[in-house]
């Protein structure tokens, strides 16, 4: 894993670890706004949205729901995102 966050739904930064030299600010903005897209195209097909994955070239952005008020962010693989969903990257 080469990084996570909680954010806020909002796009706020709460706690994590991401890379050096990104944009901490810009990056939880754009993935509250990937994931509140995902959700409402979702939701419009009377589906539920549990994760948005952005597949890079690389690393992968997973999103998904922390709880109610939050998101997990995680860039890295599904693998990572279960690890670190059961407390192993804490």
């Amino acid at each position: 894993m080469k990084g996570y966050a909680i954010i806020g739904k909002d796009g706020k930064f709460i706690e994590g670890r991401l890379p050096d030299g990104l944009d901490k600010d810009k990056f939880c903005i754009m993935c509250a706004a990937a994931f509140g897209s995902g959700y409402t195209a979702q939701r419009e097909i009377k589906d539920m949205t549990f994760k948005v994955v952005i597949e890079g070239g690389k690393d992968n952005i997973i999103i998904r729901e922390f709880d109610q008020k939050k998101l997990v962010v995680i860039i890295g693989s599904e693998e990572d995102l279960e690890k670190f969903m059961k407390g192993e990257y804490l």
